[in-house]
C-alpha cells in the first residue's frame, strides 16, 4: 500500500463510510441499552440508598467490635482457643 495522500484520502472517507455503517447498524442495540438502562436508574437509585443506610449503621458499630475483640485476641497472645458451648 502507498502513503501517499491521495490513497490516504481515499482510505479515510472509506473508514468514514464504515463508521457510519457501523453507528447505524448500532443504533437498534443502542436504543434497547438505553431504555434498559431507565430502567434500571430508580432500582440503582434504591440500591445506593439501600447501601448508605448498612454503612451508617456497621461501619460504627463494627469497628467497635472489631476493635474490642483486637484488645481482647492480643491480651491473650492471638490465643482465643476454641469457642465454648454456650
Amino acid at each position: 500500500m502507498k502513503f501517499d495522500k491521495d490513497t490516504m484520502r481515499k482510505r479515510f472517507w472509506e473508514l468514514y463510510d464504515q463508521k457510519k455503517t457501523l453507528e447505524k447498524n448500532l443504533a437498534p442495540l443502542r436504543q434497547k441499552r438505553k431504555e434498559f438502562q431507565e430502567k434500571l436508574r430508580p432500582l440503582v437509585q434504591a440500591y445506593k440508598e439501600l447501601k448508605q443506610d448498612v454503612i451508617a449503621v456497621e461501619r460504627p458499630l463494627m469497628g467497635e467490635i472489631d476493635m474490642e475483640m483486637a484488645v481482647i485476641a492480643r491480651a491473650l497472645g492471638n490465643k482465643v482457643g476454641p469457642r465454648a458451648n454456650g
